[in-house]
């Protein structure tokens, strides 16, 4: 992929979603989902394809409707914390979150993780917790609804129209561009073509701040 010239002065805040876009938890979401899948007798990856980016509440229902939801949900964010420790920061977001915080921008993270899950991935990554920390534990509806993005810019004080999401599902995609904002793909799973997709990369390796002064 080449390499993305990216001028944050367009912009007066930063959105990242966490799970596939500042830390790598594939693994752990898989090795967390798989024996709950197993055991109902639910195919794998039509669960991780279908969730990828959601809250495990706002899909989970629709694979086991005559179980209790919000005990299953527990049931998988618990085998998630279990696995915790095994996440790692995708390539270049420590080196650029740190650049961003020396330039002093405005930056939230928004996650369909519950709160605590996304501390517990977030520190064993080493990178920042954001003083603005949107999690499914904040919202009455998760992406690919808005409210995760509308409610980070809120409590950034910015407009969306004047933030940056960086995002790597299509439901986080969505969730970013019906909030208004721009959008940097990152990593190889969002399919949605729009123009206000500013850049696609693999990882923050793939981008050069650009110092030109926005007019």
């Amino acid at each position: 992929m080449a390499l993305n010239s990216l001028n944050l002065n367009h912009y007066q805040g930063l959105i990242f979603d966490m799970d596939g876009t500042l830390v790598d938890s594939e693994v752990a979401v898989r090795q967390a989902v798989a024996p709950w899948c197993e055991k109902h007798h639910v195919d794998l990856e039509m669960v991780l394809t279908t969730g990828r980016g959601a809250r495990f509440k706002d899909f989970i229902e629709q694979f086991t409707p005559h179980l209790d939801c919000q005990h299953e949900v527990e049931l998988l964010e618990q085998a998630e914390a279990d696995l915790a420790q095994t996440v790692t920061a995708i390539p270049g977001a420590k080196s650029f979150l740190s650049e961003i915080k020396a330039q002093q921008r405005k930056w939230a993270v928004a996650t369909s993780a519950n709160r605590h899950n996304a501390i517990a991935r977030l520190t064993t990554a080493g990178l920042s917790i954001p003083e603005i920390l949107i999690t499914a534990d904040d919202v009455g509806q998760g992406k690919p609804h808005p409210e995760p993005f509308l409610l980070a810019a809120k409590r950034l004080g910015v407009a969306t129209s004047k933030c940056l999401a960086f995002e790597d599902s299509d439901q986080g995609v969505r969730s970013a561009l019906n909030a208004g904002c721009e959008v940097v793909v990152v990593n190889r799973f969002c399919t949605i073509q729009h123009d206000h997709i500013v850049a696609r990369i693999n990882h923050y390796k793939d981008i050069y701040l650009s110092e030109e002064v926005s007019k």
